[in-house]
């Protein structure tokens, strides 16, 4: 990438190209600003295009009050769906207590609206998305079930359905002989299921790969393979070194880094408790494959068609900065899902994958203006792909001086004691 010398005050650099970075991007051409993405790579082990391919809006947050009961068993047994290996360190240390409090009603209650407000603007915007984008996009709005077999499963879903309800998504249940009926590769043992009409499919490499070439048509730059290491502020302007020595220097800034995105937040003075939570997929080539996309609610794995093939995703480790694959996490994927479709036990899989996701203790997003004419949009979790566009809508509002909503306000960047880093709205 040869050195950006000529200062633009209009610019927005933005710093990562997963899927927060690009709808931003995105976004923010149609609004007619100019931009520049910084994509560190590789793009193989990057959550956005490893995920599930499922955009389930209402979806609740990792912290509730049903995980504290279950500390001992995630800690030592590798088979659960949230998995912490024990290990010395202190930053895990403050996250799993500040995550602990999470876990508290009240802080699960208000998490719900916030992510269910935000969810909804997310879910409009890809409607939008998917004009602009067409085929390409492989967007599908075919909506997302959650299936069970047991009778606490089934309690489980009742009470997340009550909560879609009061936050105005529409949902429809069915019983276990109407779910295979409408797709018999679910197994009798399946009691039930409930549709969220609102849920959205998609192939998240290929809907990543549509948002670059669209941004590209669009006038913007994207430039691969380059690692931001500091971000500078003089005379006005943003100067974002890479680890390659090439610098940018915008108007606006945004540091989209997922999990990544820790250190680089320290520099405008933001501490975020965060932790890189690993997650696997399998792509499956199985006779009678489903046709319905979903969550099995047992063994929370999310189960997504795409193609002639199923993709089985799920798990939370939270081992480290690190790409290793525990073949126990992934023969439990397997098992998992067999219990539910028995194709699975006879599918033949192909390369495993894993990527890790920004993960905060409070189970929300960071998203808002950390210092003048700076922001930071990370620590979806789990909910990146389905946060994404309307994470990009508002940071959009607010680079252009427009009203956000009231809701977004807890989401914003908290700038951590003995750092002299200024707060500001960033306008």
């Amino acid at each position: 990438m040869p050195p950006v010398t000529r200062p633009h005050v209009d610019r927005v650099v933005i710093i990562g190209g997963g899927i927060v970075g690009l709808t931003t991007a995105h976004t923010l051409l149609k609004r007619g600003m100019e931009v520049v993405v910084l994509d560190a790579g590789p793009d193989r082990v990057t959550a956005s295009r490893g995920n599930a391919g499922q955009i389930a809006p209402g979806h609740p947050p990792i912290p509730s009050p049903a995980i504290p009961p279950q500390a001992l068993h995630m800690l030592l047994d590798r088979r659960s769906p949230l998995f912490i290996p024990p290990r010395p360190s202190l930053p895990l240390a403050r996250w799993l207590l500040s995550f602990r409090l999470a876990c508290r009603e009240h802080h699960y209650r208000n998490s719900m609206r916030v992510l269910g407000a935000m969810s909804r603007l997310s879910r409009e915007c890809f409607e939008t998305l998917a004009e602009d984008l067409g085929p390409d996009a492989t967007l599908s709005g075919t909506g997302l079930t959650d299936f069970w077999r047991t009778a606490q499963g089934e309690r489980e879903a009742e009470a997340e359905t009550a909560w879609m309800a009061q936050l105005g998504f529409e949902t429809t249940q069915l019983s276990g002989r109407e779910l295979r009926t409408r797709d018999p590769a679910w197994d009798e043992a399946v009691r039930g299921a409930v549709i969220h009409e609102s849920g959205m499919c998609v192939d998240p490499e290929c809907l990543c790969e549509a948002l670059r070439g669209r941004i590209s048509d669009l006038g913007g730059v994207l430039q691969h393979g380059h690692a931001a290491t500091s971000m500078r502020r003089k005379e006005g302007l943003w100067r974002v070194t890479t680890r390659r020595g090439h610098s940018v220097e915008a108007g606006k800034l945004l540091l989209a880094a997922g999990a990544w995105s820790g250190p680089l937040a320290r520099q405008l003075g933001v501490l975020i408790r965060m932790q890189p939570a690993k997650g696997y997929h399998l792509m499956l080539t199985m006779p009678r494959p489903p046709t319905m996309a979903g969550v099995l609610r047992e063994a929370k794995i999310a189960v997504t068609p795409l193609g002639e093939q199923v993709r089985i995703a799920g798990t939370l480790e939270l081992s480290g900065f690190n790409h290793r694959l525990d073949r126990s996490r992934l023969s439990q994927l397997r098992l998992g899902t067999a219990a539910f479709l028995p194709a699975a036990a006879l599918a033949r899989a192909g390369k495993p994958w894993c990527g890790l996701r920004p993960c905060t203790a409070s189970g929300l997003p960071v998203v808002g203006a950390a210092a003048p004419n700076a922001w930071i949009a990370t620590g979806h979790g789990m909910m990146g792909l389905t946060l994404a566009t309307g994470t990009a809508a508002i940071l959009a509002e607010d680079m252009l001086g427009e009203s956000t909503p009231d809701w977004a306000e807890v989401l914003a960047p908290q700038v951590s004691r003995g750092v002299s880093a200024p707060r500001a709205r960033g306008r």
